[in-house]
């Protein structure tokens, strides 16, 4: 507990105390029952108006301790939340907001990847105000679902890489990145690299501008995009001080492709007319030993390389250690496609084990439950990821906070401090979660509310 307010920035307009349940964030639960002490600076506006979200220019966390260990002092607001535990806000590692317009489909796994694939690309929008309509609607989603930052992947649809995604996450209250995906392979990729060249090129000044939300690069997968452009990608990302992003080791098929040239995903190239015959797969590689020589290369981005999915780890957890790649686990994901049939449980304990930064992301809409992704509740919600873990896997509450929170900070280049609850530091928001027994963070895992935004700090004031 801290004694006394620090010296903030600026005088907070406001002084906000919350009387809670409990208090927690990664290292578990740091007061019950708990007070908070805010200094808060107001926004413009009082709520986004995306999802009514009370937003804050700053947040500067002054105190927090038992209620009677509080500092005297006489809040202007007084937040009540006795069933509540409070946490702080999620970090969503990696989503497909432009998909949000599609919602949730059913899907057979034994239809295969290919299949999914060909409905994503038949249904996703093509137009611009189709497209920022989508990631916005994603965007108010991540927000009822306790969202503070992303890492949204900004589709290609027909090949033409585009800048509205990225342009409308900038109107929201949302930090992170949004990642430029394109693809390039056979055929395919000298075209992919002279667009997406122009596109920087004529961009630099744009790209490079500070934003709440940072530009960043997404080769699609190995199966997808050829090693020499994601070589290409790495330079590019240095020159411009862009982060980086790719899907990895994700489907059976995309192991094949890699190890043999052969399979599902190159019966897609061969239809699309892109496949060729110097294609440089077939080496009885894993994905992750194929990218290897990229891998090194973006060891020395800040933030270094995030990895989506690896389901497939092949015992190659040091190789992403030593090239401080995170990993972005999307755990219903995995379910949907029902990678364990094909790789067994997924290695994210493995990975932490091996020292690799693992964060939580929900990937699309399209392979969420129904359930949570309609009305005007719907949410796109880290705290389900987390929810489904527990129960799954009995994880511990602390890890999958920690998961949830500051490694998501860490894989996106934000600051994690922002994402705990340290008396003195300047706060990304509070979430209230319902819990109802002596045990909070675990209660706050076992039953399915919403978390509700107490307070978020919206990073484009």
């Amino acid at each position: 507990m801290n004694d006394s307010p620090p010296n903030t920035p600026e005088t907070p307009s406001r002084l906000v105390r919350i009387n809670a349940r409990a208090v927690a964030d990664e290292r578990g639960v740091l007061a019950s029952p708990a007070s908070l002490l805010l200094g808060v600076s107001s926004a413009p506006q009082t709520a986004d108006p995306l999802a009514g979200v009370p937003l804050a220019r700053e947040i500067h966390l002054l105190a927090i301790g038992s209620p009677d260990q509080l500092p005297e002092h006489t809040p202007d607001q007084v937040i009540n939340r006795p069933t509540s535990v409070i946490i702080p806000p999620l970090v969503n590692a990696h989503a497909h907001l432009d998909l949000t317009h599609m919602g949730p489909r059913p899907h057979d796994p034994s239809d295969g990847f290919v299949a999914w694939v060909d409905q994503i690309r038949a249904q996703r929008c093509t137009h611009d105000a189709h497209i920022r309509a989508s990631v916005l609607d994603g965007a108010r989603m991540l927000l009822m679902g306790g969202t503070a930052a992303v890492g949204d992947i900004a589709g290609a649809p027909a090949g033409v890489p585009s800048l509205v995604p990225w342009r409308a996450l900038q109107d929201t209250p949302l930090s992170g990145v949004s990642y430029l995906e394109f693809f390039g392979i056979g055929a395919s990729e000298t075209p992919a690299r002279d667009r997406l060249d122009a596109l920087l090129t004529k961009h630099a000044p744009e790209l490079a501008r500070s934003s709440s939300v940072r530009f960043g690069l997404q080769p699609h997968a190995p199966n997808t995009v050829a090693i020499a452009l994601y070589l290409w990608a790495a330079q590019r990302a240095r020159e411009l001080g862009l982060p980086l992003s790719t899907h990895l080791s994700e489907t059976p098929e995309e192991i094949q492709f890699i190890a043999s040239g052969t399979g599902p995903q190159r019966e897609l190239l061969e239809r699309l007319g892109v496949w060729t015959d110097d294609i440089d797969v077939g080496h009885a590689k894993h994905p992750i030993e194929h990218l290897r020589p990229f891998l090194q290369d973006a060891a020395a981005l800040d933030p270094p390389l995030l990895a989506a999915h690896v389901n497939a780890l092949g015992g190659h957890a040091p190789a992403l250690a030593r090239t401080s790649t995170s990993v972005a686990y999307c755990p219903r994901a995995s379910a949907y496609f029902a990678a364990e049939r094909h790789f067994g449980p997924h290695p994210y304990r493995e990975l932490l084990d091996a020292g690799v930064n693992v964060c939580l992301g929900t990937d699309s809409i399209v392979n969420l439950p129904p359930e949570t992704c309609a009305g005007p509740a719907a949410r796109i919600c880290i705290l389900d990821e987390m929810r489904f873990l527990h129960q799954r896997d009995a994880t511990p509450p602390e890890l999958l906070l920690a998961m949830g929170t500051t490694h998501g900070a860490r894989a996106l280049g934000l600051e994690p401090g922002a994402y705990r609850l340290d008396p003195g530091a300047r706060i990304a928001g509070l979430l209230a979660v319902e819990c109802s027994d002596e045990h909070p963070l675990d209660a706050a895992l076992r039953n399915d509310t919403p978390p509700e935004f107490l307070l978020l700090r919206n990073p484009a004031c």
